[in-house]
Parts: C-alpha cells; structure tokens; sequence
C-alpha cells in the first residue's frame, strides 16, 4: 500500500447516516486529512461567520459601554422610576448581590487603583478573594479584568461584564462541537438554551462565569492530546493556561466542586468515544513540553496568589458565615425538583414564599428521565451504547443520589461535596442534564436499526409521561401550598408530553426542528431578565455622589460612616471613600479592638455581613452589636463617640433626620435627597 492509500485510508470518516421511513442508508464516506487538526472542530463558513458575529457584538456592545447590569436600581432607589440608562428591559431589584454589592466593589477597586488590599471591602486582602480587578502580577493571566487597565471605568466595565456573556456563548459552542461532532445547529441551539435557562440568567451568569472556564479546560485539553499542527498546539496551551487560573480565582466551591466532577466526567466519556490512541501518541514531545510549560507557569502564579490569600482564606473559613459549611446532601427543599417547567410562570415578583426567591427557584429544565428512556431503548435495538452519554449519566445519577439521598459524610468529604449544599448542587445537575440532552440528540443520525413507528409505544409512552408529570405536578403544587393554578398545571402537562415526545422520537423528520422550537420559546421568556443599560451614571452621578464626591475630592484620604440604611453605603464605596461600614467579605480585625475591646461581640461580626450603625447615646459611650440575620448585624452607638475619632471617621452620612443630641459634636456640609452629610468637628 502506498503512503498515499495509507494516508486516505486513516482519514476516512463516514458521513451521517439518513433514515427515512424507519429504515437506513449510509452514504458513501468522504475522505478527511488526518493531519489536520480542524478535523476536531470544523470552522466551515458558518461555523467562522457565527463566531465573528459574536465577536463583532462582543466589541461594539462593549465600546458603545452596553452591558446588562440592573445597576439602573439606584436610579430608582433616587426617585427615577423609570431609569434613563436603560435602554431595553428593567432592572431587577433582585439582583443585589451584583448591583448593590458586586458592581459597587468594583467601581471601588478602580476608583482607588486597583489596590491588593482594600478595608472597604473587608479586611486582608479581600479584593483578590473576592475575584475583584487588582494591579498584580496574576492579572497577566486574568483576560476579564484586561479592560480596566486599557479603559474607562464604563468602557472597562462593559467589557468584563460582557466578557462572561460572549465568552461563554463561544466557548460551550465550540464544546458542544466537539461533543456531538460538529453538528453546527445543535451546538448554536445548544448554547444559546443553556445561556438562556434561568439558573444563568437569574444569577448574573454566576454559574457560567465557571462553565466558561471549564470549557476552555476541555476545549484546549482536546487540542492538545489530538492536534498535529503547531499553531493549534500553542493556543490550546494558552487557553488551558488562561482558563485554569481563571477557574480558580474567584472560588466558590458550591458551584465548582459539582461543575469539576460533571466536566471530568465529560472529559473520559469523550476520549473512551474516541478510542483514537494512536492520534494522542503522535508528537508526543511537543504536546508533552505544552503541557509542561503550562504546569510550570501555572504553579508559579498559583504559588503567588496562595501567598497572597492563605491568610485571608484561613480568616473566612472561621467565621460565624460563611465559616466552614459542610453538607451531605439528601436536604434539598421540597418541591424544587422538576419545577424548571414553571419558570414561564414566576418572576421576581410572582415565585412561591418556599423557594425563598425567583433566584433560589431558577435552574435548568429537567430532560434526563425520556433521555435515560430513549438510552435504553436504542440499546435494545443496536447492543451499542455512547460512552459519553452513558458518563454524563453516571453524573445524573450520582447526583439525583446525593441530592435526594445524601452521601456518607466520608464520601461526602473525599469527592469535596461536602462544600456544595443540595440548593447550590440542583442547578448544576441540571446544567449536566442539558449537556446530557445535547449530546443525546446528536446521536439521531448515526442510528442503524429499523426504528419503526409504533403506535403502540406511542400510546404507552404518552400515558407514562402524563402520569410521571401529573405526580410531579402534584408533589410541587402540594409542597408550594397550590401556589400554580390548574392553566398553569396543564400548561407544563403539554409541555412535558410535548417534549419528551420530540426527544424520544428524534429520528424522524421535523421532531428536532420543532424540539428546537420549543426549547427556545421556553427559555426565550428569560431573555428580558437582565436589561440592556449603557454606562454606569445611576451611581456614578447620582445626587448623593455627586455631592460627597466634590467634599472626597479635597480631602480624599478621610474616612466616612453611615448611620441608617446601610445600603446607601454602596454609593459612597464606588466612588472609591474609605468606610467604617458597609458590606465587607471579611471583618476588620483593627476596627473590631476599638469597638469591641473585650471581644465580647466577637461571634456578632466575625463574618461576611452588611455592616449598619445605628444611633445610641446613653452618655457612657456605650457600643453594643446584635445580628438577626446570617449576613448582617447592627452597631449601636454615640455618632459623636471618641472611638470614630479613634478610627479615624472624619465624615458622617445620615439617611434620615438626625436629632441634636447625635450631631453635637459636627458641622452640617450637605443635604440631598433626604440624606445629610456632617463633618466632625474635633478632626
């Protein structure tokens, strides 16, 4: 045989089987190089004018400063109700970890210039805990954070923000290529339906600010054991480079830990598809020094961040909250399961009191029982079974186990799941079922058996479904005190049947074109959850900063309190003052000893908390604490006590009338929107 014939016979690849009528016919294959590492992921025409798309809107959105932020509240919370920032959509006043605590902490960190260490925030060094930008040597690996060293703090702003939305998008399209082959519409439609899901969009994109990540991992890792062209070989040592540090900055092991197991899951299943050994052995040397290269660089940063933040790590984990919180699993609250179907029907305002919130109630709509049907249904006719799909089951089941069951406190602690509560864990299995779908769908042309319609299983199936849905329906309307009225129960009746109809019949012509459909105009509800805003004025110019701003000005190095509603103290923490109070990651041990010199508070403020002062004068320089929340507890003191002096509180903010007695000892600079601004006069 020729080195030619040898050459044409490894790279034969047969093209998708066509059924038509229940029966088979397998085209003739077509030849592909084997030396051509686009063989992973074909970027045909359409495959490379689709990223440019997101791409091209990546950069316009960004530079025009269009983000979606519900940063646009504070207008509100000012007395705009109708918010001239936000272009389409409204603010979700919901949403206060991002508007009211994230994106302030940012616009903190870049007004003060990006420092390792901000007391504002919390003590150490919170800011990179926190995943905050910071003017450090690791921010070469951090690509989310490059604009606020190149931008304005709006322009900067819009490009992190967006970065998670089009970085994502990018990156689970070009897994999902991988994962079904190179099935161009699957992979669009994929991605943009997990995008689209309420588990991402009603948490900011929390959970796809780690998938994206974990993407690249597997992306590049895929690359790197398969490529046989250099350029290839170099980027996907970059991006694996990039994508694990980035992965391991900002931690939140609820969401990770169960995102790690179901990605490494992921991982074997598609090499054991594969079974392409001899590819992976082939310039074993360089795919060898890549990975070498990247080890190293990778220890060397990570060693740099670890001694940055151990201390402030060794803080967190022994507080009060949130401390050191283990889980077993098998405590998911009742009624949560299976009720993605009535996400069309909630809303921030509209979500069952047992959910505690719109966000708590969002995750991902729930496919794998007709999945793990149709698996097993296709096995009985072929004796084949998908590695990759019988992984991504493996983690499904693992997982209804440890959400419904719970796992041994040993195995809870050796797999680290132990870190990850069933609500935190919910929402990626069901991220892992949508994968699992995905996945499940792209193998419909590949089938070889004769897949007679049968009305007979019709029926039968039709029957199982209503009734599987009918119980579930039941369990959730009784666990949420009938919260969902009968339209709505029949509503997601249809929509179970209709679905899981389509998927288990997916082989027939036009069943995945109207599955799309469908999918789509469900998760399309979600697509006005977060608005379309440009810029940041709503607390960048807002009356209260603007006037504080003008006194920050001549006398930036000063430090501010709050006495009232501790959330205003957002306002003041973006436009970069140094505060006594406010919402801070991890106590202050310096300010703790002034207030609290005996320790006797101690377990009140060793934790994560929003921070308010409130008004006591008893003449004794009293200063009590008391919390009746996990996340926030109240100072009660003297705004004229000798110990702000001593903490070096020059200015004070009042977000409500203050009586004679409390401002004795101050001069009244400003009032603007009902809040006064007071300056101390023994500073």
């Amino acid at each position: 045989m020729s080195k030619k014939q040898r050459k044409d016979k490894r790279g034969t690849k047969s093209r998708p089987v066509k059924i038509k009528g229940g029966k088979s016919s397998v085209v003739t294959p077509t030849p592909a190089k084997a030396d051509d590492s686009s063989s992973l992921i074909v970027f045909d025409k359409k495959t490379k004018l689709f990223l440019l798309i997101l791409l091209t809107s990546y950069f316009a959105l960004s530079l025009l400063k269009v983000h979606t932020s519900s940063i646009a509240n504070w207008d509100v919370m000012f007395g705009k109700p109708v918010p001239q920032s936000v272009l389409l959509g409204k603010p979700r006043f919901i949403r206060m970890d991002e508007w009211m605590v994230g994106t302030p902490a940012i616009l903190s960190q870049y007004a003060l210039g990006m420092p390792v260490r901000n007391d504002t925030l919390g003590g150490w060094t919170t800011p990179l805990v926190w995943g905050l930008p910071v003017k450090d040597v690791s921010a070469i690996l951090r690509p989310a954070i490059w604009s606020y060293f190149i931008f304005d703090v709006e322009r900067a702003f819009a490009f992190a923000w967006n970065f998670k939305i089009f970085t994502f998008l990018i990156s689970t399209f070009l897994t999902l290529m991988l994962l079904t082959r190179n099935s161009f519409t699957l992979s669009v439609s994929g991605a943009f339906f997990i995008f689209f899901s309420g588990g991402v969009q009603w948490w900011s994109y929390s959970i796809a600010d780690y998938m994206l990540y974990l993407n690249g991992i597997f992306i590049s890792l895929i690359y790197i054991m398969y490529s046989k062209k250099r350029w290839p070989l170099i980027l996907a040592g970059i991006t694996l480079l990039l994508s694990a540090y980035g992965f391991i900055f900002n931690l939140y092991p609820p969401f990770q830990v169960p995102l790690v197991h179901l990605y490494f899951l992921i991982f074997v299943g598609y090499l054991l598809k594969q079974k392409d050994l001899l590819s992976i052995k082939q310039d074993v040397l360089a795919k060898t020094i890549v990975i070498i290269v990247v080890v190293l660089i990778f220890t060397l940063f990570a060693y740099h961040y670890y001694t940055l933040v151990k201390d402030t790590y060794a803080m967190i984990l022994n507080t009060v909250y949130p401390g050191r919180r283990v889980s077993t699993g098998g405590d998911l609250v009742s009624g949560k399961f299976f009720a993605e179907f009535f996400g069309i029907f909630m809303s921030n305002t509209h979500c069952p009191k047992q959910w505690v919130n719109i966000c708590e109630a969002s995750g991902f709509i729930m496919f794998f029982p007709i999945v793990f049907y149709g698996m097993v249904y296709d096995y009985v006719k072929t004796r084949r079974v998908d590695p990759l799909l019988i992984s991504l089951s493996a983690f499904i089941v693992a997982s209804l186990i440890y959400l419904l069951i719970g796992f041994p406190t040993v195995l809870s602690k050796v797999t680290l799941m132990s870190m990850s509560p069933s609500r935190r864990f919910l929402p990626i299995l069901g991220a892992g079922n949508c994968i699992l779908l995905i996945c499940y769908l792209s193998t419909r042309q590949t089938q070889t058996s004769a897949d007679r319609f049968s009305w007979i299983e019709f029926g039968i199936l039709a029957t199982a479904i209503i009734v599987f849905a009918r119980v579930v329906i039941t369990h959730i309307n009784t666990a949420t005190q009938n919260f969902f009225s009968s339209t709505e129960i029949n509503t997601v009746t249809i929509l179970i049947l209709t679905s899981y109809l389509l998927i288990r019949y997916r082989q027939h012509r036009f069943a995945t074109p109207a599955l799309y459909v469908l999918l789509m105009a469900i998760a399309v509800s979600n697509a006005t959850v977060n608005p379309f805003t440009i810029g940041l004025s709503s607390i960048l110019d807002n009356p209260l900063a603007k006037t504080t701003r003008q006194i920050h000005k001549q006398d930036p190095k000063a430090r501010w309190a709050l006495f009232g509603n501790t959330r205003i103290t957002n306002v003041l923490k973006a436009n970069g003052f140094s505060l006594l109070n406010c919402v801070k990651m991890v106590p202050v041990s310096d300010d703790m000893r002034v207030l609290d010199p005996t320790g006797d508070y101690y377990p009140v403020y060793n934790r994560y908390a929003w921070i308010t002062l409130d008004t006591y004068i008893d003449g004794k320089d009293t200063v009590t604490m008391g919390n009746k929340y996990q996340d926030a507890y109240t100072i009660s003191m003297d705004p004229c006590s000798p110990r702000l002096k001593q903490l070096a509180v020059k200015y004070l903010v009042f977000t409500e009338p203050p009586k004679d007695a409390a401002v004795r000892c101050m001069t009244k600079l400003a009032e603007t929107s009902g809040i006064f601004v007071y300056k101390r006069n023994d500073e």
